[in-house]
């Protein structure tokens, strides 16, 4: 926890900084690779344009230790830490205060620091880091830096590309599962950082706070691998992506997009990955459907064949519609509308617009081959 004490206009404040070089590994990413894309990589999963065409290298990766997780303006954020690349290096600050009368002095060199950079990176700061921020600028009439600011939050890619695969979308659980960090006995849990500052408000207790500035330098560095390792998900998937579950996240995001080739070699690779069973039915369907807007029918009629086989009642409707409209084979397209309709039957609630579609399908189906036969 080495620094020094800084002086304000407002104060004195701690200051502990961290230099890593660009080739540091933070589990099996370098933190400088980051630096090989630009934030406008992960607009398909960001949902918004606005700001992405900022550079990682002006940005600030922010993170804060809080008093409490409710908010409001009886939280403080007594230590604010400030990930920036300098000079061929990625620098870590960590600004103190030591005793909530020096939170003007701590604010005061923070709001120095965000100034000079164009927007942020965070993990679910857009809902609780920068308002809280804000909410203590305010509080100390200070003027909050970076006003409407490039915000980039990573909380919402992260759950879009991986919630499917992980249980959790935690930093924590990211950093085990995506990015392969493996945090030492020098860390702490987030729950415990509020008692350990209590403490040494009230005691005097140093030592524990190394722990909770370790804690906050490596959620810091995590933020900078985790942007690398995103953008480099959404550059080079078929690479990168290993898991069914998650190409798969990233196919309907791109069918969404309108890019529809690159979705049908998301949904084709996902497809050769282990799915659970219900994940791959659904595949099986948005790729069927994706072949028959691509001018594909029989790679579509392919797939809903196979799910046919498996009692599928989504796929056997399809297969009629297929066989009455495109082969013009209506006595194919009723067999396979009875059995549509049997598998209907044997469901004790069945879905009854469904069970009107397949119903009304017959009765046409049966007035079509009366006609052809008169």
């Amino acid at each position: 926890m080495a620094g020094v004490e800084v002086q304000t206009s407002e104060g004195a404040c701690f200051v502990s900084e961290t230099r890593y070089p660009l080739e540091h590994l933070h589990g099996q990413v370098r933190v400088g690779s980051v630096l090989e894309y630009r934030p406008s990589t992960l607009r398909l999963l960001l949902g918004e344009d606005e700001g992405l065409e900022a550079d990682f290298c002006g940005l600030a990766f922010l993170d804060t230790e809080t008093t409490g997780l409710a908010g409001g303006t009886g939280t403080y954020a007594f230590l604010v830490g400030i990930g920036r690349f300098e000079d061929g290096e990625f620098v870590v600050r960590q600004y103190f205060m030591r005793d909530i009368p020096e939170e003007p002095a701590m604010l005061a060199l923070v709001g120095r620091t965000l100034s000079e950079c164009l927007g942020l990176v965070t993990f679910n700061g857009r809902a609780f880091d920068w308002p809280l921020l804000e909410t203590r600028f305010t509080m100390n009439r200070q003027p909050p830096p970076l006003t409407d600011p490039c915000h980039l939050d990573l909380l919402l890619p992260a759950r879009r590309l991986w919630r499917r695969r992980l249980k959790s979308c935690a930093l924590s659980s990211l950093e085990e599962h995506v990015l392969l960090v493996r945090r030492s006995s020098d860390d702490v849990p987030g729950w415990a950082i509020p008692g350990l500052y209590r403490d040494f408000l009230l005691w005097g207790r140093a030592e524990p706070l190394r722990q909770v500035f370790y804690h906050n330098a490596h959620d810091i560095l995590s933020l900078a691998t985790l942007a690398a390792s995103l953008c480099a998900t959404l550059s080079e998937p078929l690479r990168t992506l290993r898991h069914g579950e998650d190409l798969y996240s990233l196919a309907q995001r791109r069918e969404a997009a309108g890019d529809l080739a690159s979705a049908r070699e998301l949904y084709e690779q996902c497809l050769r990955c282990q799915l659970g069973r219900e994940e791959r039915r659904e595949a099986m369907h948005r790729l069927a459907r994706l072949y028959r807007r691509l001018g594909r029918p029989e790679d579509a009629v392919a797939l809903w064949r196979e799910l046919a086989k498996g009692k599928d009642v989504e796929a056997c409707i399809a297969l009629a519609k297929y066989y009455e409209h495109t082969a013009h084979d209506l006595a194919r397209a009723h067999q396979l509308a009875m059995r549509a309709l049997a598998l209907l039957s044997e469901d004790p609630h069945p879905d009854r617009y469904r069970l009107a579609d397949v119903k009304r399908r017959l009765r046409r189906l049966e007035e079509k081959s009366g006609r052809e036969r008169r």
